[in-house]
């Protein structure tokens, strides 16, 4: 059997925007792409749409976008009611579509439509070929829920698990709830997981692969999100094979991540535009998304907020934008870490206040140009006329 394994569309992601249609154009040639390939089934791991309740006007486009899939249904396949679908594809409900068993989801909606069958604690057998289907549930409940399903590879045949969880070997932090690859049962010969919106395969120790498919579109625009090109795989159960394939005309995605030591804001504006440059000089089908990570420290007499980086978005209107500003002011870094020393030792308020003050002072042009001590007196005994005589005639004699 031939299958298409696809994941995360997110459709009605940055609804609204310049980008509202990306989520539906890059998930439609991915259709286009795999009716060429004459695939048997179609499997999504959860997370269709970006909301829990989106919009008509979403709706409207999910529906229409699926109605002029014309991938055959050649098994069969029907939904809950007995209805034969349309479109030969099973799918789980993500996070993003989770409501509780009290609630009917946005993908059984499209099960009643007819696009679709929702497995959820559950499977269905087509041939040789058992998928076993588990929607996202919270962290907390997923070791239970996963337990209590309990599902059981037919042996002698192709088995295949879809979850849609965080994993910790995949996430820069951890917790106890949240689920590991060794929690996984054994013995399937392939587990697919959504939620996470990049690429990846790999081996697992009981047996059998682990794999998601990532994300048809950028939701983040995280480096992995820009190093991994968005797709699908292709499985045949004949031969386990497994092969990726990339989604066509996708909107070109880039991650600059710069680090700073001691620089001046000159230096940080002219690496931004260099690397912007470089990009905007290509020619591409559709206008970039950049995002740029800037972290690091500032020489001293410098301050962050004199990085206009709004200015810089402006040079570059055929970019979509966004930035990360993670620079510190070394007077600033100081004076926090002084801060967090004085609350160690418990200090009282005026001696906090004291110590912060005069740090940030001496990175001024008026620290040695009037009496601070009565400026900061008059400050913090809310005498804020006087206070703005000395600093307005800093030049008079006080």
């Amino acid at each position: 059997m031939k299958i298409a394994i696809i994941s995360d569309w997110h459709l009605g992601l940055n609804w609204g925007s310049d980008l509202e249609f990306d989520s539906f154009a890059q998930l439609s040639q991915a259709f286009e792409q795999i009716k060429s390939k004459d695939v048997d089934l179609i499997l999504v791991a959860g997370d269709l749409f970006d909301k829990k309740d989106p919009n008509h006007e979403v709706y409207y486009e999910a529906i229409k976008l699926l109605n002029n899939v014309d991938t055959e249904n050649k098994i069969n396949l029907k939904n809950a009611e007995g209805m034969i679908l349309k479109i030969p594809m099973l799918s789980i409900f993500g996070n993003h579509e989770f409501k509780g068993k009290d609630y009917k989801s946005t993908v059984e909606l499209l099960e009643v439509i007819g696009f679709l069958k929702v497995l959820h604690a559950t499977s269905v057998k087509i041939g040789d070929v058992n998928v076993f289907g588990l929607g996202g549930v919270p962290d907390r409940y997923a070791k239970d829920i996963l337990n209590k399903f309990n599902p059981l590879p037919v042996p002698n045949e192709y088995n295949i698990l879809m979850v849609h969880q965080s994993f910790k070997e995949y996430l820069p932090f951890d917790s106890e709830d949240m689920l590991s690859l060794s929690n996984l049962p054994a013995n399937f010969n392939l587990i697919i997981n959504g939620h996470l919106h990049w690429n990846i395969v790999v081996d697992l120790e009981q047996g059998g692969k682990f794999m998601m498919p990532g994300s048809t579109v950028s939701t983040q625009n995280k480096k992995l999100e820009a190093d991994k090109p968005k797709g699908f795989y292709l499985l045949d159960t004949n031969t386990n094979n497994l092969v990726f394939e990339e989604i066509k005309n996708t909107r070109p995605i880039f991650y600059i991540d710069l680090k700073f030591n001691k620089v001046d804001i000159q230096t940080i504006t002219l690496e931004i535009r260099k690397r912007l440059t470089e990009i905007n000089n290509k020619k591409y089908n559709k206008k970039p998304m950049v995002r740029v990570r800037i972290k690091g420290d500032l020489e001293e007499g410098y301050f962050s907020k004199d990085l206009d980086l709004k200015k810089i978005e402006l040079e570059f209107p055929e970019l979509y934008l966004s930035f990360s500003n993670k620079i510190d002011e070394k007077r600033l870094k100081e004076s926090l870490e002084k801060l967090k020393e004085l609350q160690t030792k418990k200090a009282n308020v005026e001696g906090i206040s004291r110590e912060i003050f005069f740090e940030q002072l001496k990175q001024t042009q008026f620290s040695n140009s009037f009496d601070s001590q009565r400026l900061f007196e008059l400050l913090y005994n809310k005498d804020l006329e006087k206070a703005k005589d000395i600093i307005l005639d800093k030049d008079s004699k006080i």
